[in-house]
């Protein structure tokens, strides 16, 4: 689903792909995630979504730093977060957080069809922050992903600009103190929504949502403990 529109040198690629397929094997030894999310964490190129002084470590199982405190989740985070929400194609899914759009490539990997011209993209981000919104908007373009992901400027926890959208799945990565209401408008019945959720002093927890009626009633059950930037917005920490 990507086109040659690289930045790293071709020698330096070929030595990121052994990595990557090292890690890929490893993720598949501790049974991190299904196949599917591995055979999509492979077509993804990470190094090219991080900053270049830190290609070389595109895949250490670590977050790497962005722009204005921002990171990339390490890859396993971000695979968990594929895993979680069940991702299949046909589905529409809401990020909240472009950063360096990685994310966002792996969700189209495992929603879209490459093959199929979309009227409306089914991978819907966006970002806060206006240099973050330029550097991810800029790697899915270049990397062809923008044909099916729509990337926007503003502020995510007011939900999606068209409010009478409604999403399979929502994924937010970054952590908030509470579950903003436009969120759960959004979500379909059925629908799933992950984030990060400030739980108590330097303690987050990834819980995962599900709406189960239309009157937005939800249901929360807390996967495991993680550590994120705080969200910002109207609904955010900051």
């Amino acid at each position: 689903m990507s086109c040659p529109k690289y930045r790293v040198p071709k020698d330096l690629r070929e030595k990121l792909a052994k990595e990557k397929t090292k890690l890929a094997e490893f993720f598949r030894s501790i049974n991190l995630v299904s196949e599917r999310v591995i055979k999509a964490f492979l077509r993804v190129p990470r190094e090219e979504f991080v900053r270049p002084e830190y290609v070389r470590y595109a895949y250490v199982d670590s977050p790497l730093p962005l722009f204005e405190d921002a990171t990339i989740s390490a890859p396993s985070m971000c695979l968990l977060f594929c895993e979680y929400a069940n991702l299949r194609e046909g589905m529409e899914v809401f990020e909240v957080g472009t950063g360096s759009g990685y994310q966002a490539a792996l969700i189209a990997e495992l929603v879209c069809n490459k093959t199929k011209k979309y009227e409306r993209k089914p991978v819907c981000t966006m970002e806060i922050s206006p240099r973050l919104y330029e550097f991810g908007k800029d790697n899915l373009e270049r990397l062809c992903y923008s044909r099916f992901v729509d990337v926007r400027l503003g502020d995510a926890t007011l939900g999606w600009p068209e409010k009478d959208r409604k999403f399979d799945v929502i994924i937010v990565t970054a952590a908030g103190a509470k579950i903003p209401p436009p969120w759960i408008r959004q979500l379909k019945v059925g629908g799933i929504l992950l984030m990060p959720l400030e739980v108590g002093s330097d303690w987050q927890v990834l819980i995962k949502v599900q709406k189960i009626s239309k009157s937005n009633e939800i249901k929360i059950e807390h996967l495991e403990p993680v550590r994120f930037v705080y969200l910002k917005g109207k609904y955010g920490v900051f």
